[in-house]
């Protein structure tokens, strides 16, 4: 099972990773998280960092979008954040039908981050927003992971947790632990 986090390499968390559950952890130098404001600078950053698990968090639509389409990102997380506001009718939840689609047919993985719950302000909207998701994916066959994204050592769960959260969120299988 995967931990994702975004700590430093530090071998006392690689070894609180292993008694929460975890078989496989990634840090901060294992992967590369990219900020990006346009289309060019994504895709020069993405493809100097080729070779590594990217993972991309959008701003916008459109980066979503490019992000999924004509980039080697592997790896999307908040997308709940893309929109600030929802609809009267609906969740905005920042992917639709057409980007879970996209995702699928050129393998890329939709990631949701357990650090981003423990810190949202507003959080029933952003759990309202990530189940619509979840719902997308399952229904478009999108993978998915969930993972801790932690920052901090105190910001780690336990496997057993993330995966009970994981169901209480939509999640079907402990698939989503597996890149």
């Amino acid at each position: 099972m995967l931990n994702l986090t975004l700590l430093k390499k530090n071998e006392s968390v690689k070894e609180l990773s292993k008694t929460l559950g975890f078989t496989i952890t990634l840090f901060d130098q294992d992967i590369v998280l990219i900020k990006a404001d346009t289309k060019k600078e994504l895709l020069t950053k993405s493809k100097k960092a080729q070779g590594k698990v990217i993972i991309f968090k959008p701003s916008t639509e459109e980066l979503l979008r490019f992000a999924l389409e004509k980039t080697p990102v592997n790896v999307v997380y908040g997308m709940e954040f893309i929109n600030p506001k929802d609809s009267v009718h609906f969740v905005r939840g920042g992917l639709d039908q057409v980007l879970c689609k996209i995702a699928a047919s050129k393998g890329k993985i939709i990631a949701f981050s357990f650090s981003d719950i423990l810190h949202s302000t507003e959080k029933s909207k952003l759990l309202a927003r990530m189940m619509f998701n979840i719902k997308l994916c399952t229904k478009y066959k999108v993978k998915m992971v969930f993972g801790s994204f932690a920052i901090t050592e105190s910001e780690l769960r336990s496997m057993k947790d993330l995966y009970s959260f994981w169901k209480v969120l939509g999640g079907m299988n402990k698939s989503c632990f597996d890149m």
